[in-house]
């Protein structure tokens, strides 16, 4: 019997945490337990679920961030596979469902990924796989499998957490979250995940991942207050993974562009906040990384006036997923 064990960590997010954890108790399999890992909420988060306690677990902490809460949830775990949801998120129906139906399909796959969209605080939707240019690869199929799925998951934006199960096993001896990242950790769990053997990729819709009004910033809203260090964490993840010895020469490649590109867009971000000094330093570290005509341009035009230099900020800015 394919077990699962739901994370769900939440920090002051008493208006919605509860319509994810009633996402996942509607879903049709049973096989699941809920793990709501309370990151120290000074909120009614506990009273929220009160309502709920019979069929879930509540951890609660002190606040550590998201991924010391996933971690927490991780450890305590007791189901075959993990599934992830952030407490402002929704699974629809039959999600579950689907992803047995990966797991008993492709029984050596280690994680199984569903399209999601996102909907934004105006009433908007964007389809992942169609965001990102991922639809195509399906062409006919509603499944995909890839044996060796680092080059896509590093190479192909972003994948969502909340659309994604991986065994526990391989979680495990990938090793869990990077308690400091607060940004780009899941990249990072995935590629690492992704080293250890093939997923599997369904093309239906079946998460809704929700960008909300609210005081927690959500990953978008910190690139754009936090510029400089929202880069610089995908920077540390990517310069991280080009250390495995396991990656093939087209892995590195493509971990190598896009540590580039990244260095690129922290330079973009310092020449518009003037600091064409340190700007020349990280374009210089996105040419020695991978060697480009764009990174050199770039270089040489931080020795120019600012107005001159914001011209190669706009012909390249670089945005990162999420």
């Amino acid at each position: 019997m394919t077990t699962f064990s739901v994370i769900i960590p939440t920090f002051n997010r008493a208006r919605f945490v509860t319509e994810a954890v009633t996402s996942v108790l509607d879903q049709e399999c049973r096989e699941s337990e809920v793990i709501v890992i309370d990151d120290g909420s000074t909120d009614d988060t506990s009273a929220a679920l009160e309502p709920y306690m019979s069929r879930i677990r509540y951890l609660r902490q002190e606040n550590g961030g998201v991924s010391a809460a996933r971690n927490a949830g991780i450890r305590q775990a007791k189901g075959d596979w993990i599934a992830f949801l952030d407490s402002d998120d929704r699974w629809m129906s039959g999600y579950l469902s689907t992803q047995i139906e990966h797991i008993r399909r492709y029984p050596g796959a280690v994680a199984h990924i569903t399209n999601a969209v996102t909907i934004f605080s105006d009433g908007s939707r964007s389809d992942l796989f169609g965001e990102i240019g991922f639809l195509k690869k399906f062409k006919r199929k509603s499944f995909l499998m890839k044996d060796r799925p680092y080059g896509l998951i590093v190479g192909n934006s972003h994948f969502f957490l909340q659309s994604t199960v991986i065994r526990r096993d391989v979680l495990l001896r990938a090793g869990l979250f990077k308690q400091h990242l607060t940004i780009a950790e899941d990249l990072d769990i995935m590629a690492r995940v992704a080293l250890h053997g093939s997923f599997s990729f369904c093309n239906r819709v079946l998460v809704e991942v929700l960008r909300r009004r609210e005081s927690i910033d959500n990953l978008s809203l910190q690139r754009v207050k936090r510029g400089v260090y929202a880069y610089s964490a995908f920077g540390e993840v990517y310069a991280n993974l080009l250390r495995s010895p396991e990656l093939t020469l087209r892995e590195r490649f493509i971990t190598a562009s896009a540590l580039s590109r990244t260095w690129r867009a922290i330079g973009n971000t310092l020449i518009v906040k003037g600091e064409r000094a340190e700007a020349r330093r990280y374009f210089l570290k996105a040419f020695l990384i991978r060697p480009s005509l764009g990174s050199l341009m770039k270089y040489c035009a931080t020795f120019l006036p600012r107005k001159a230099s914001m011209l190669f900020v706009r012909k390249g800015r670089h945005i990162l997923p999420g």
